[in-house]
């Protein structure tokens, strides 16, 4: 890692506006991971320097989430696993994640459940993102929804891609392993595709961020 892409400790403080006790707090705390306290030899000693935007992004989600979510929440979120992660959906709806219509929908499917786990969220994810980018109808995001959460709580691979299809105006959605072939009927179009891989990325990207 070049100097280029670091940034001191004292720079850092001055910079996200944090104390020292508050940095070491969030390190104590693994919000901040101890890999990005990188120590450095110098003329006096020595120095401690951070993986620049990484630590500053991150800085500026926890400050974001702080008032929103617990301490173990944001902990889960900013772990490399989310299997044990979960959350209020009233605290789901404040983080701006995905439309109140994606949520309407999944409300929609699942109206007695209130406490969301990561393949709930990453369901409502994807049909947002279907929703912006493809126009798909509301009845068409419940119909995507179901079948996401109902194959998720079986299998955890996500090595799929969903397909939303219409003919002569019935949808259907279904899943396609990687990046297999299909072939379709006459008069059947696909009207939304979703690659499970890249979005549960994508998601975790901007969860931890």
């Amino acid at each position: 890692m070049s100097d280029e892409e670091l940034i001191s400790k004292k720079q850092l403080l001055r910079v996200a506006q944090i104390s020292y006790g508050t940095l070491y707090r969030w390190k104590r705390m693994n919000l901040i991971p101890e890999s990005w306290f990188i120590h450095r030899a110098t003329e006096t000693g020595q120095a401690t320097y951070f993986p620049r935007t990484k630590v500053l992004t991150r800085i500026e989600r926890i400050k974001e989430l702080k008032n929103e979510l617990s301490v173990e929440q944001m902990q889960e979120l900013f772990s490399a696993n989310v299997k044990s992660f979960k959350i209020p959906l009233k605290d789901f709806r404040e983080l701006g994640i995905v439309s109140k219509l994606s949520i309407t929908a999944f409300c929609s499917v699942y109206p007695t459940k209130t406490l969301l786990d990561f393949n709930d969220v990453f369901g409502m994810y994807v049909v947002d993102h279907l929703m912006k980018l493809s126009g798909i109808y509301l009845e068409d995001a419940k119909q995507v929804l179901r079948l996401l959460c109902k194959y998720l709580s079986v299998e955890a691979s996500k090595d799929y891609q969903l397909l939303l299809l219409r003919k002569l105006g019935v949808p259907m959605t279904v899943l396609v392993r990687g990046e297999e072939d299909i072939l379709l009927e006459d008069n059947t179009e696909v009207i939304a595709c979703a690659n499970l891989t890249e979005f549960e990325e994508a998601l975790k990207d901007q969860l931890i961020a």
